[in-house]
């Protein structure tokens, strides 16, 4: 039994992985009151050129949202809420978006 619980694990994780429900956060910021802001490379459901955004809280709930770049800001719209403008400079590659040499052009 033991011998097949390592591969089933396995290929689980793989599955999983292969399989992932939210695009891979390229760009970070601190916004207002402690949020994190991500920013992803993936279209997802926002009309291009917009890319799919995360707005995370300091007590962990999450928002979906969509993001552009305009001139020197970013600009994040997420459903029932203000948009936001942050400056590009305020983002933060993360690591993947460094292996991935992307950019907020």
């Amino acid at each position: 039994m033991g011998n097949f619980q390592t591969p089933a694990l396995a290929a689980v994780c793989v599955f999983i992985a292969a399989c992932s429900l939210h695009p891979s956060v390229t760009f970070l910021a601190t916004g207002d009151q402690g949020n994190v802001i991500g920013l992803t490379d993936d279209v997802g459901d926002c009309t291009a050129p917009r890319r799919v955004a995360y707005l995370t809280a300091l007590d962990g709930t999450s928002l979906r949202g969509c993001w552009e770049r305009d001139h020197s800001q970013i600009v994040v719209r997420f459903k029932d809420l203000e948009d936001r403008r942050v400056p590009v400079g305020e983002f933060r590659q993360t690591e993947l978006g460094g292996y991935l040499n992307v950019s907020l052009n």
